[in-house]
């Protein structure tokens, strides 16, 4: 019989253990969904080979002599899709191509995540270890509960833990409870200060003007007016480059007009003859 302590493994450990490709993916998914070691993705790798093998061997047995095996296919994929794994309308075509994400996922660890009730996916562990979830009425102590669709709007805190509180500092930012549940984005333009808004505020104007530059432009392809090209555009910026600075400071000389500059020239003119002929 056994002693209940030491319960048979549930689970099929890899042929070779010792292959870098395999070990390297199972080190991804265990920083990707929190787990706790390599046991918990040979625990999912074994929970989903047991329903890919029941696909095989009806997939071997032809179903147009015997009716048991498309009473099975259905129960199968009706089943599959009770616990969210496959959706409605699948083959058991699909049921092969299932991966170990797809059983990790469904997991009661990563939903908790995923629902916002924890800030990471290791928080989510610690309280279901500390017993905070509860599913319905039924408090749930085990991260690898896979949990069905039907349970999956059920999972909340538990009645007794002091995460209901919202001031609790261990709480999620966002609110659970809420049925609008506010996205960074929203929570950061609520929190928004005067010079965000001013930033805000320019970049409206600026939408606002390539807005009236895309009018002018199919006014103008309508009227048959072509936008001037690089070329045109180049030998105005290059007078605009040699017109010569205006000094600020203007001498006396410059502001005389040039009809009193010959008066005075011819005045000289006859003021020298003048001292010639004494």
């Amino acid at each position: 019989m056994g002693s209940p302590k030491f319960s048979k493994k549930k689970y099929n450990t890899p042929k070779h253990p010792w292959k870098e490709g395999r070990i390297e993916s199972e080190r991804e998914l265990i920083k990707k969904y929190g787990l706790k070691n390599h046991k918990e993705v040979w625990k999912s790798k074994t929970y989903l080979s047991r329903y890919r093998q029941q696909a095989r061997e009806l997939l071997a047995r032809p179903s147009a002599k015997n009716p048991q095996v498309k009473k099975e296919s259905d129960q199968l994929l009706l089943h599959l899709n009770r616990m969210g794994i496959l959706p409605a309308g699948s083959t058991l075509d699909d049921v092969l191509a299932l991966e170990t994400e797809s059983i990790l996922s469904r997991r009661l660890q990563t939903l908790v995540y995923l629902k916002g009730f924890s800030n990471t996916v290791f928080h989510s562990r610690q309280l279901i270890n500390h017993g905070h979830i509860a599913i319905g009425d039924r408090k749930v102590t085990i991260p690898g509960y896979i949990v069905a669709k039907d349970e999956e709007n059920n999972i909340s805190y538990t009645t007794k833990s002091p995460l209901n509180e919202l001031s609790h500092p261990a709480r999620p930012k966002t609110d659970v409870y809420d049925a609008s549940v506010k996205t960074e984005k929203l929570e950061k333009t609520d929190e928004l200060t005067p010079r965000t808004k001013k930033d805000e505020k320019i970049v409206e104007k600026k939408e606002i003007d390539e807005k009236k530059k895309d009018e002018t432009l199919k006014t103008n392809k309508k009227q048959g007016i072509k936008p001037l090209s690089e070329e045109d555009k180049k030998p105005e910026e290059k007078q605009v480059e040699k017109e010569p600075e205006v000094p600020e400071k203007i001498n006396k000389e410059e502001k005389i007009n040039p009809s009193e500059k010959e008066e005075n020239i011819k005045k000289q003119e006859k003021s020298e003859k003048d001292e010639g002929g004494k």
